[in-house]
């Protein structure tokens, strides 16, 4: 919470102020003080005892008779959700309110409506104002109902779908409201692979890899592509009309969920406890359109996701220069030569699936170029050339054609994963330790880099050695990496160990020893002399 700039327009005094509902957007031209879309925020001065959660649904809680409104950008949505309370321009708490999990959720067309906030079914409200007063001033907004059964609904107002599913990072939020859904809005590249059902993706610029499960789910699935282009759709359409802009959209997803919710129940009409109105959503079970995902960012300085937060739902806004100094959001847009500042605010788990599924942000390393050996029928190994003949040159030339030559990129990282994890191999070795070994990376005479990838082993037959290569959850392939480490002990003892990257990512890397560091011994070690 720290780390989030207070936001004094919310709070008009030193009173505590409850989030009771969420107005109309505004673009630009409507709304002066903003250049990207806004969202009108009501809000209404606590009466009861912010402990007290069960008082806080009590229609006398607050004094809505005296409700006030802000104008709020989009992007600041994420940290935004009805039912918080707000004091000096902060959040100070986020009350649980009624709790409820709802197994089994059938999302369907015949089960899922919209429906607006104050809409009557046979002279009875769905939201009654007696007991709901809060929605009042904008009962034209839409809701999602959700049949439970032949009596009781479940209700979900269409900003906090929104902001569920695609409140993950304000630059995401934003360009949904902004522009048209489009993929190169949200990446540039995309590869799925149908038999590991991994997907890759490389991130449009500016997206934080927080969004890359949504941007993911969306890539593959038509009911979230269909949710996502909602909600800019019905603002523009509203707009076109003339009509208060009110965005709907529905759930990403059709199928079963077990969804929980915080909120509170209400009356239909004689009915008790028909109508459940989701304050906020807390978790969704739905599966994602994928096993597992990495992606890559498009802006080198986006936030990216790691192990703790890739699961989550985070959002981004300006970042606090000290923990006692709190930033502030001023009342106007960011300006365009400034450079945006990131924090991230943890909340709970909003997608248990994800938990079952890895993502990681892919930290593509500089890939040194691959030596070529042609195998002879006898075994030997004759060092040659790649492409055509030169005369400056005393190597044979062979054409060699690959459909995927594999990623290159900069280098983010002193030493790759599978080095460092046999590094971490050999230091547990017992054999080393009662010695006193010295261990420490040696670089191949010749190479400017102690990791390099394993060479291009061609048979007469033109058959490269798929020994050599390492096979990506996306199907594509490269040569494997190799890199040697010096072994030093006592009495001048030197022995050499060769680190070799496994084949897939999910493999271990090997450890063997080799008579010396010469890039010939890692060659026989991976591909024997077959005669």
């Amino acid at each position: 919470m720290n780390s989030l700039p207070t936001f004094p327009s919310l709070t008009p005094d030193d009173r505590t102020w409850r989030l009771d509902w969420f107005g109309e957007c505004a673009y630009p031209g409507s709304v002066r003080r903003y250049a990207q879309p806004s969202i009108k925020v009501v809000l209404s001065p606590l009466r009861s005892d912010p402990a007290d959660h069960s008082a806080l649904i009590l229609p006398d809680a607050t004094d809505h008779q005296h409700q006030h409104e802000a104008w709020a950008p989009i992007a600041a949505l994420p940290m935004l959700a009805i039912g918080d309370l707000w004091q000096h321009g902060q959040q100070i708490a986020s009350p649980d309110y009624q709790i409820e999990s709802f197994k089994g959720l059938g999302i369907s067309p015949e089960t899922v409506s919209f429906v607006k906030a104050g809409l009557a079914i046979d002279e009875h409200f769905l939201l009654p104002l007696s007991c709901h007063p809060w929605h009042r001033l904008h009962t034209q907004s839409y809701c999602v109902a959700v049949s439970l059964d032949a009596r009781r609904r479940l209700l979900v107002p269409c900003i906090e779908i929104i902001r569920f599913y695609f409140g993950s990072s304000s630059n995401f939020l934003q360009r949904l409201f902004t522009i048209p859904l489009a993929q190169e809005n949200l990446w540039s590249s995309k590869r799925f692979n149908l038999a590991t059902r991994h997907l890759h993706l490389v991130l449009a610029n500016k997206l934080s890899g927080l969004s890359a499960s949504d941007i993911g789910r969306i890539a593959e699935s038509k009911f979230a592509w269909r949710a996502a282009a909602g909600i800019y759709a019905s603002c523009q359409k509203a707009s076109a009309h003339r009509h208060p802009v009110y965005p709907y959209t529905g759930f990403p997803f059709e199928g079963a969920s077990d969804l929980v919710a915080s909120g509170v129940w209400l009356p239909f009409g004689e009915q008790k406890h028909a109508t459940f109105l989701a304050y906020r959503l807390r978790s969704c079970s739905h599966p994602f359109p994928f096993r597992s995902l990495s992606y890559e960012a498009g802006d080198r300085k986006a936030l990216h996701a790691s192990l703790g937060d890739a699961n989550g739902g985070s959002g981004r806004f300006l970042r606090s220069r000290s923990p006692t100094q709190k930033a502030e959001a001023a009342d106007t847009d960011p300006g365009g030569s400034k450079g945006q500042r990131r924090a991230a605010f943890v909340t709970q788990r909003r997608f248990t699936d994800l938990l079952r599924k890895q993502i990681w942000r892919e930290k593509i390393e500089a890939m040194p170029n691959a030596d070529v050996f042609l195998r002879h029928a006898d075994g030997g190994l004759e060092q040659v050339a790649l492409g055509e003949s030169s005369w400056s040159s005393t190597m044979s030339g062979i054409d060699v054609s690959r459909t995927d030559a594999g990623e290159q990129a900069q280098k983010e990282v002193p030493l790759p994963w599978f080095v460092q994890a046999g590094l971490r191999t050999i230091t547990a070795d017992q054999a080393y330790e009662p010695s006193g070994m010295q261990i420490k990376i040696v670089c191949l005479v010749g190479k400017l880099e102690p990791v390099f990838s394993l060479p291009v082993v061609i048979s007469e037959d033109g058959e490269i050695a798929s020994e050599l290569l390492f096979t990506g959850l996306d199907g594509s392939t490269r040569q494997r990496r190799g890199c040697f480490v010096e072994v030093a002990g006592k009495d001048l003892y030197r022995q050499w160990v060769l680190i070799l990257e496994g084949r897939t990512k999910s493999a271990c890397p090997e450890i063997a020893l080799v008579n010396n560091a010469e890039l010939k011994c890692a060659i026989e070690i991976v591909v024997p002399n077959k005669q």
